[in-house]
């Protein structure tokens, strides 16, 4: 496993990320049948993907790996906590090539998706509070192909009424 990627998994660490390497289904396990997979959508127009869970303690809400024809396309790992399980601070990278609204839940947070799209890297924020919300590492491209080809579409939340049903 290269140093960036275990950095990113173990520690949620994306200072020296500079893209995910080719090799990282292999790395990570991952062949056909190897773990039970999931489908959601990446890009627009959104396109069905498979999904694999991968094993964390460091990011709360799951780490996924995002698999086309048996290639990792997409590394996400949502609510990231340091070792007492506190939130982690949003990293320094300098300018992003883009920035474009964050699906946290039912809030929308404006500019809260930077995308390093060159480093193959996005990093979803809550500006207002400084908290870092989740991390996504992919091949470096450019901002239009990421929206376009490995954007996660956020799933509606679903919502109860006051008596529990749907």
């Amino acid at each position: 496993m290269t140093d960036a990627l275990s950095r990113l998994l173990d520690a949620a660490d994306v200072s020296g990320w500079t893209g995910l390497p080719a090799d990282a289904a292999e790395t990570l396990g991952i062949g056909a049948g190897a773990a039970p997979a999931f489908d959601g959508l990446l890009g627009d127009p959104p396109a069905m993907t498979s999904w694999v869970p991968l094993s964390t303690r460091r990011f709360t809400d799951g780490l996924r790996a995002w698999v086309r024809e048996g290639r990792v396309v997409l590394i996400e790992g949502v609510m990231p906590v340091d070792d007492e399980g506190g939130l982690l601070a949003i990293p320094e990278l300098g300018e992003p090539d883009a920035e474009l609204d964050h699906v946290f839940g039912p809030l929308t947070i404006t500019g809260g998706e930077r995308v390093y799209a060159a480093r193959g890297l996005a990093v979803c924020v809550n500006p207002k509070s400084g908290v870092l919300l989740g991390v996504r590492g992919y091949a470096p491209t450019t901002p239009e192909a990421y929206r376009r080809l490995l954007r996660p579409v956020p799933v509606p939340e679903l919502r109860l009424a006051e008596g529990g049903a749907p």
